[in-house]
């Protein structure tokens, strides 16, 4: 059955959520008419879109009717001069979505962030009577985890809520993470207000009101990511270290994540710190791949005076560089979803040390199979533990065999998250969706 699905995000700067997002709209693309809508149109990683959006999908956003858009930010403008309103533009925004919907005549529309409030979602919840499917990529998992339950409402205007690990769909079903500390709920409201904004929104929401009683009565499922496989051809490992300054004895320990707090930079830099002290005679490399505010900060702080540790920005291609990894480092706090980085250092035979953190265990730890990496303890306020990173990362350092079997390991875990799987899992819930609206 053909359908017509339309997949938005809030915007589309490099993030892993955006990649699924991307991906899953081109590979249902091969069967049915597809289209992407971007409510951030100023807010474009051009690489991430090329590398990962067919061009048999059909991208919106507001800039698709230029003299509107000029128009409407001349207004926007305006009114902020005259009213101090400076959310007309926005406004209008949500109302070409809805437009957008009605003209093409969209069965389904699947949203990668989540329904809240203030959630554009909302207003299609609200207005039309199409069926909407939401990706928890954790979004709603770090509100339970600060206690706040009024998305329950909103969320139940889904027909469905896809969640990428069983420790996601169990927490919405219960309605609970079963932590309660102080220094989470701390750490988590910091993490939400510098990087989550819809997140953030819902808590600030909810504490300002009283909370309504709903439980959760949209269905769960849970679909683990797809992640393309790598298809092109790489220069030899040797070549590539020669290009980025690296040994050939080298251990080299790569991170690919946005620069933020939450991805745990620091706490990486620390353990690698005290891991060179350990061994003052090996030779070690930081390989680090990402751009923020954390990572700039870190830069200017180590200066020029450890060239072992190797930034390289943003890239559209990060398995370059993880060919050149022995271990990945996923050193995540507070909250997690699936991260792909995991399953793409997989690819490479590269074992991967994560926090042992929301969906992340299932991955490098998954039932009936030999490990592929180790777990970081965790702190009670849900960031990683330094000292168990650093005994993971010295055992790797201390048995090459292990490290072999662990990446021989990984490379079996990483078939489960083929992408034929993933988007046959998404028609069966798609079709599903659309009977029981009909």
């Amino acid at each position: 059955m053909l359908m017509r699905i339309l997949y938005t995000t809030m915007n589309l700067q490099k993030a892993g959520s955006h990649v699924v997002a991307l991906t899953l709209a081109s590979g249902m693309a091969e069967k049915h008419e597809v289209f992407y809508f971007n409510h951030g149109e100023q807010l474009v990683d051009a690489g991430m879109v090329k590398a990962y959006l067919k061009p048999e999908v059909r991208l919106l956003d507001i800039t698709c009717y230029p003299t509107l858009n000029k128009a409407l930010w001349k207004i926007n403008g305006l009114l902020k001069r005259l009213t101090g309103y400076a959310g007309f533009h926005e406004l209008c925004k949500t109302f070409v979505f809805l437009f957008m919907i009605v003209r093409h005549r969209i069965e389904l529309v699947h949203g990668h962030e989540i329904l809240t409030k203030y959630s554009k979602l909302a207003k299609v919840a609200r207005l039309l009577s199409v069926p909407i499917v939401v990706t928890d990529h954790n979004g709603y998992t770090m509100l339970l985890k600060v206690g706040d339950t009024s998305f329950y409402p909103y969320a139940n205007q889904a027909k469905a809520i896809i969640a990428v690990s069983h420790y996601t769909a169990r927490v919405l079903r219960e309605g609970t993470t079963h932590e309660s500390s102080e220094k989470l709920r701390a750490y988590g409201e910091k993490v939400l207000a510098s990087d989550h904004k819809a997140e953030y929104d819902s808590l600030k929401s909810n504490q300002s009101t009283t909370p309504i009683a709903v439980p959760l009565t949209v269905p769960v499922t849970t679909i683990y990511n797809g992640v393309l496989r790598y298809n092109k051809s790489l220069p030899v490992p040797t070549t590539i270290k020669e290009s980025l300054g690296i040994m050939p004895n080298a251990l080299v320990f790569g991170m690919i994540a946005r620069g933020t707090e939450q991805k745990g930079w620091r706490f990486a830099l620390a353990a690698y710190q005290q891991l060179k002290q350990q061994y003052p005679q090996r030779h070690f490399n930081w390989l680090c791949m990402g751009d923020g505010p954390c990572i700039q900060e870190i830069k200017a702080e180590l200066g020029t005076q450890h060239p072992d540790i190797i930034f390289v920005g943003n890239v559209d291609d990060p398995h370059y560089y993880m060919s050149v990894c022995d271990v990945g480092i996923v050193p995540s706090s507070f909250s997690e979803g699936l991260p792909l980085s995991i399953v793409e250092f997989f690819e490479h035979r590269v074992p991967v040390i994560g926090s042992d953190l929301c969906g992340i265990p299932e991955v490098i730890t998954p039932d009936n199979a030999e490990p592929g990496g180790f777990l970081i303890e965790m702190e009670e306020d849900s960031t990683p533990c330094i000292s168990s990173l650093l005994s993971h990362m010295a055992r790797y350092v201390d048995d090459a065999t292990l490290l072999n079997k662990h990446g021989e390991a990984a490379l079996a875990i990483r078939r489960r998250f083929d992408m034929d799987q993933f988007i046959a899992a998404h028609e069966q819930l798609y079709t599903h969706v659309l009977a029981s609206t009909k």
